[in-house]
């Protein structure tokens, strides 16, 4: 005999909705997550804003070399050396540094505090006055690996080229050629301008200069 209101069907146990319930929470709690992954994002982005990462910079290069030294007691050659500023160089001259160092290396005594002559006839003055006995011009073209550096010598004895040296490439690799190759280019025609120089010499004979109302003013027919 039925019972009124008992149930046609055996159930599980579980209560009326349970499915139902259990997936409204999945989904409460997947956007909990989203929710807090999307306010971690903001919080890092903020942090960034607030905190920038520190900028590192790098030191500038060792400058000592535009200083003169005193002269070497028993240098390889006698007389001095100027290197003038060469033209296109970096703002830190990286070849113009490499060409002193590799000269000071050989016990040459180097300057880089002069400004060049205007003509072959101020070089040989310069060059008696001050016992210098090569100049050292240079200059740069290009850009990133494809520089070229054209280094040119000239004699303080005559004032003019005697022999130059050409190296191309990156800065790094131009610096590193300049200080293992370039006293092997030009290292003995140093010397022998150096040897030159210090042989006994006259001087440049100093220009005339003519006065005001000397008789070479006097008009003709006077």
């Amino acid at each position: 005999m039925l019972r009124t209101g008992a149930p046609t069907r055996a159930t599980s146990g579980r209560p009326a909705g349970s499915h139902s319930t259990r997936l409204k929470r999945w989904v409460v709690v997947a956007l909990a997550i989203a929710s807090a992954g999307v306010g971690a994002g903001s919080a890092e982005a903020a942090w960034g804003v607030a905190c920038p990462l520190p900028q590192i910079h790098s030191a500038p290069p060792d400058q000592s070399w535009l200083k003169d030294v005193p002269e070497q007691p028993g240098s390889s050659a006698a007389g001095k050396i100027a290197v003038f500023t060469f033209k296109g160089d970096d703002v830190f001259e990286p070849f113009r540094a490499a060409v002193v160092r590799t000269l000071r290396k050989q016990r040459l005594n180097v300057t880089a505090a002069l400004r060049p002559a205007d003509s072959p006839a101020q070089y040989r003055e310069m060059s008696y006055s001050s016992n210098l006995a090569v100049f050292i011009e240079g200059e740069v073209s290009g850009a990133g690996a494809r520089q070229t550096v054209v280094i040119q010598l000239r004699s303080g004895v005559t004032g003019q080229h005697f022999t130059s040296a050409r190296f191309s490439g990156s800065t790094q690799a131009i610096v590193g050629a300049i200080g293992s190759a370039l006293w092997s280019r030009v290292g003995s025609a140093i010397v022998r301008t150096c040897s030159s120089a210090a042989k006994p010499r006259r001087r440049e004979s100093t220009p005339m200069y003519i006065e005001a109302g000397s008789p070479l003013d006097t008009p003709i027919g006077s």
